[in-house]
């Protein structure tokens, strides 16, 4: 019986020979069900059968379920825990610090072609927002591998550290190489530490309202860069450059580090895993040595060396196999065409303001609508995703805010009124873009393991805006800064794809064209 059963599990292997496990593997202890003939002769040496053993490994089996279920989150996450809104808080103000301060780099932009770095191009000085975004996205995968084992809390907690640290060294710099270093890839590796964590907690803690509690919670960027831009600009004039960047330094400790403690993941950290299974393994050892006495090395021993073989799977550093996954692949490309064009305004707007005639103040004030108006969108266009679907919901954002630049700020020349109607349309439909990728991330393969797949797509977002800002930046040089025209038109046609992408997404989930998916 033994042999037929160690056959039958031999087939059941990949083309490497490896054992096949099921998709959460990584997440699992996949039980003892095979016993070795050693074992099995041990057993019988003192007075069991193979069916006792058998009888056994059904208990610790059913043991297992459960314990797997409590630790998981899937058993219980429809019932929606009152703290689950502490953490939403909690991860609104990360969320207000790390992207209210990335997307308003254009407010650092403007002041360094004019003040610190006249000198330099605007090609130059769009690396350091876009080494900021692509150090947090395209970190993305790694750090969320390290808040999947190392635990949400921790994460956060270090990334604030690291963040605080990249500003004191921006707030010293005095070459555009050392902001690419500190103010672009150091901080976007802390942003990204404190990012994702706060960006995956709420898909564990709701189900039926995931998408208004991921909506409240982006939303805190938008919150941010409504407030942190203008006070960023006032506090320009009122204390220099160099003291605000120490400033938002010091924010960023006295905001993030609290908040990062109020973190609780509802599924266990790889860290806490492999600590109960060394438990598990030890209690395991323990029974039988209790059973069968003298035996212990010789059934104990056993069934360890096959613990080893066939319950531990390689653990990759970052698991891109759900790439294979033609639906989550497509989402990977849609978003990072989207990315493409997403930051332009983030980054061109405030300049495009002035030399259009309006003031830096009124620069100010119109980037402050741009991130509150993002903020409402998140939330809306979250709250929205759970009745519509959140694929539904990327669809309409991603069209709207693609018509919005193509249309809207194409056609805006030196009209405040129409720049405010661009500000509020654009913010609200491309901040809900930020809301639902989660979500649909979400949808689309489970929250076991959220922070590592969400890195992954957030990875394609980097990459799209490593090309998408600076190829604006360049196009922008062409007409010495004079000519807008070009860097719209690039931002509203890359979005276009990314919409017709996420177009092609929808009808791959549901073939109804308004059909709720």
């Amino acid at each position: 019986m033994v042999a037929q059963d160690a056959n039958a599990i031999s087939q059941d292997k990949d083309v490497h020979g490896e054992v096949l496990v099921p998709p959460q593997s990584a997440t699992l202890v996949v039980p003892v069900t095979i016993h070795p003939a050693e074992v099995v002769e041990a057993m019988e040496g003192v007075g069991f059968s193979e069916d006792d053993l058998k009888n056994d490994t059904q208990d610790r089996d059913h043991h297992h379920n459960h314990h797997h279920q409590h630790f998981d989150g899937h058993d219980d996450v429809d019932n929606e825990q009152p703290y689950g809104w502490i953490v939403v808080a909690a991860a609104f103000f990360v969320q207000a610090m790390v992207i209210g301060t990335v997307n308003g780099y254009g407010v650092y932009q403007d002041r360094y072609i004019t003040h610190e770095y006249n000198t330099s191009s605007t090609f130059q000085l769009s690396w350091v927002g876009t080494l900021n975004v692509v150090g947090m996205d395209l970190t993305g995968p790694l750090t969320g591998q390290f808040a999947d084992h190392f635990g949400y809390r921790i994460s956060a907690f270090v990334g604030a550290l690291i963040m605080g640290a990249a500003l004191i060294g921006t707030s010293f710099s005095t070459q555009v190489w050392q902001l690419y270093i500190f103010q672009g890839i150091l901080y976007g590796l802390g942003a990204s530490l404190a990012f994702f964590p706060s960006l995956s907690l709420p898909s564990q803690w709701f189900k039926r309202r995931r998408g208004l509690a991921t909506g409240v919670v982006v939303a805190g960027g938008g919150f941010g860069g409504l407030v942190i831009s203008p006070v960023t600009t006032t506090l320009f004039s009122l204390i220099g450059y160099r003291w605000t960047v120490r400033t938002i330094a010091f924010l960023h400790l006295g905001i993030v580090i609290p908040a990062a403690f109020l973190f609780k993941a509802r599924v266990e950290s790889g860290r806490d895993r492999t600590r109960r299974l060394k438990h598990e393994q030890q209690d395991r050892e323990m029974t039988m040595t209790d059973v069968i006495g003298g035996e212990k090395v010789a059934v104990a021993g056993a069934l360890n060396n096959e613990s080893q073989t066939t319950l531990t799977p390689k653990k990759k550093m970052v698991d891109f196999s759900v790439l294979k996954e033609k639906r989550f692949f497509l989402l990977v490309c849609l978003s990072f065409f989207i990315a493409n064009g997403y930051f332009n305004p983030y980054y061109f707007f405030p300049t495009y303001v002035q030399n259009h005639g309006a003031s830096v103040s009124t620069a100010s004030l119109l980037v402050g609508i741009l991130n509150g108006s993002s903020a409402i969108g998140r939330v809306t266009m979250g709250l929205a995703s759970d009745y519509i679907g959140d694929i539904n919901v990327l669809l309409i954002s991603s069209l709207c805010a693609c018509l919005s630049i193509l249309v809207v700020w194409t056609l805006a020349g030196t009209s405040v009124p129409v720049m405010v109607v661009f500000c509020i349309l654009y913010g609200f439909f491309s901040g809900s873009f930020v809301a639902i990728v989660p979500t649909v991330a979400a949808h689309l393969c489970g929250i076991s393991r959220l922070a590592s797949v969400t890195g992954i797509v957030y990875g394609g977002i980097a990459v799209g805006t490593l090309i998408g800002s600076p190829v604006g930046g360049a196009l922008l040089d062409l007409s010495k800064g004079l000519d807008y025209l070009p860097v719209q038109l690039w931002a509203g046609l890359v979005m276009a794809v990314g919409t017709t992408m996420t177009l092609a997404l929808k009808l791959m989930m549901n073939p109804r064209l308004f059909g709720r998916i």
